[in-house]
């Protein structure tokens, strides 16, 4: 109907998407803000400053940045694992990314990263990922191995093995903690414990 109360109602229509379109483009031309830096001392002393990854643009105008999460060095302090959370427009899961810092200062953003949190082996040579459902295990030089795993609740580990706490669905007496040897991450067999293992040791 070409009434003017229809007329009316374009218009209004018309004016609102040319504020909200003029709106996002000035979001997106906006300048970006410069990632945070941390600092992260290597053996000898040395420090290094290590920036997060830059923000990318958020869909409803400014930015999602990136902020330190979690830092964890090797047993031998050769070698920093840092995890970067992204403050995302996602409800449910924020992205990680993880970025290993070498002995030289070098830093290496490593494939895969969107985990949980990271455990070293005890001879710094290897990282280990809980992802969602899935194992990840990287070498220092940044290659991948992983292993799909559903209900990861808990890593722990010892020379030469991983230990994965995992939930079974359905499962109410207890968890199953899976065993796989380091590198290859072939199976060495399972057990059962009772109870989540937080901050205490369970692998055998």
């Amino acid at each position: 109907m070409n009434t003017p109360a229809a007329r009316s109602g374009l218009l209004r229509q018309a004016v609102a998407t040319t504020l909200t379109l003029g709106a996002l483009a000035h979001a997106q031309t906006d300048t970006p803000p410069t990632p945070p830096a941390y600092p992260v001392t290597l053996i000898g002393g040395r420090v290094v400053s290590v920036s997060a990854p830059a923000p990318d643009p958020h869909p409803d105008g400014g930015w999602m940045e990136w902020q330190l999460d979690q830092r964890q060095p090797s047993l031998d302090g050769r070698f920093h694992a840092l995890l970067f959370r992204q403050s995302s427009n996602n409800p449910k899961h924020d992205p990680i990314v993880v970025h290993l810092v070498k002995p030289d200062g070098r830093v290496l953003p490593l494939k895969n990263g969107d985990v949980f949190d990271v455990t070293w082996m005890p001879d710094g040579q290897y990282l280990l990922g809980r992802g969602g459902n899935t194992l990840r295990l990287w070498n220092t030089s940044g290659g991948l191995r992983t292993r799909v795993l559903p209900g990861m609740e808990a890593l722990d580990v010892k020379p030469g093995v991983v230990c994965v706490a995992t939930l079974p669905a359905g499962n109410t007496v207890g968890l199953i903690v899976q065993r796989f040897h380091v590198p290859s991450l072939r199976p060495l067999g399972e057990y059962t414990i009772t109870g989540v293992p937080t901050n205490r040791r369970f692998c055998r």
